[in-house]
Order: C-alpha cells, then sequence, then structure tokens
C-alpha cells in the first residue's frame, strides 16, 4: 500500500510519499499554508493522485516522550483531516486526545465528496527535523536561503518520519512471521 505523510507546521507542510509497495518514503512536496493547516482539498487532491491508501501524521513530542502545545494542535488538526476523509483516526499508546472545547470549528466541517478507506495514523516524529538534515544533500540546501532551506527540509522531514513508520511496519510483520525474513 502507498502511504502519504504530512509533517505539519504552522505555515508549512512537508510531504512525502511512499513507494507502491510501501517500502521506502522520499520527499514531495511543500504545502504553504495558514496556522490552520493545510486545506483538506488539497490533502484529497495529494491522496487521489498518488493513489495512497493511508495516512501518516507526524506527531511531535518532547524528546521525553510527552506532550506539548504543539502536540494537541497537530492531534486537532489530523483530527479534522480523518473527519473531513471519513476516516478512522488512531493515537499512539499512551497519548490522549485533549477534549474538544466549543464543539467543531468549521475548518473541515464539510466532509470530502466521497468517504475513502485511508487509515489516518500519528507517528511519532522525534528527531526527524534533524534526521532530514543528515539525508538532505548539504551542497543543495548551502544554494537557498533560510526560508527555501526549512521548506526543503520540511519535506525530507515528513520522508524521515514516513520511513520509520513503514520500517515499524516491516518489523511488525517480521515478528509475526519470522520466517518471511528469510525469503
Amino acid at each position: 500500500m502507498r502511504w502519504l505523510c504530512l509533517d505539519l507546521g504552522e505555515k508549512r507542510t512537508g510531504v512525502a510519499l511512499s513507494s507502491p509497495g510501501g517500502t521506502f518514503a522520499v520527499p514531495l512536496c511543500i504545502l504553504e499554508h495558514g496556522i490552520g493547516g493545510p486545506s483538506p482539498e488539497e490533502i484529497v487532491l495529494l491522496i487521489d493522485e498518488h493513489a495512497a491508501g493511508g495516512l501518516v501524521v507526524g506527531l511531535p513530542l518532547s524528546l521525553s516522550g510527552s506532550p506539548s502545545r504543539q502536540t494537541f494542535s497537530v492531534i486537532a488538526t489530523a483530527r479534522r483531516i480523518a473527519d473531513y476523509l471519513g476516516s478512522e483516526f488512531s493515537l499512539p499508546d499512551g497519548i490522549v486526545e485533549p477534549e474538544q472545547e466549543g464543539g467543531e470549528d468549521g475548518l473541515f466541517a464539510a466532509r470530502a465528496t466521497r468517504q475513502r478507506d485511508i487509515a489516518v495514523v500519528l507517528w511519532d516524529e522525534r528527531l526527524s527535523t534533524w534526521g532530514a538534515g543528515r539525508l538532505a544533500a548539504p551542497e543543495e540546501l548551502r544554494r537557498r536561503g533560510q526560508k527555501k532551506r526549512r521548506g526543503k527540509l520540511d519535506a525530507h522531514a515528513a520522508a524521515v518520519i514516513l520511513q520509520s513508520y513503514l520500517d515499524s511496519l516491516e518489523q511488525a510483520q517480521v515478528r509475526e512471521n519470522p520466517a518471511a525474513e528469510l525469503q
């Protein structure tokens, strides 16, 4: 299955895409947006264009693993995206969704024209930007201005998050079927 990944930020969202078989991740693009996050229509277009069957959203946690204000903002945005898609939504173990204050805020109140059978998964993104900086081509990043460099890293960070998720799926598959690793 092909996966799309979002590294949500306040002004930009890095997007990555997996290979069709879901084995490796590559940076795809950057979505520029306001404080409310990327528009659900843009996400639906990307899902449809790349025939993605799942959506991974990077979850910012502190290095100790505890949630922060940004964690709850990402959870709320991911919840709205899942609701818009008509999809189920899952949180990592130990993370509790904050209570909704004041009900639906209207940002993603409308639903997609057709429901999609898309898994929406939150995945720990700790150190993804650091990892992205180590993986991105240094000469390419040095030639660009600071804003473009940060934007380029957003897409690479999304790829690091997605690759971590894909690796966890592969590890789980090997644990369930150890003989598969020998084949």
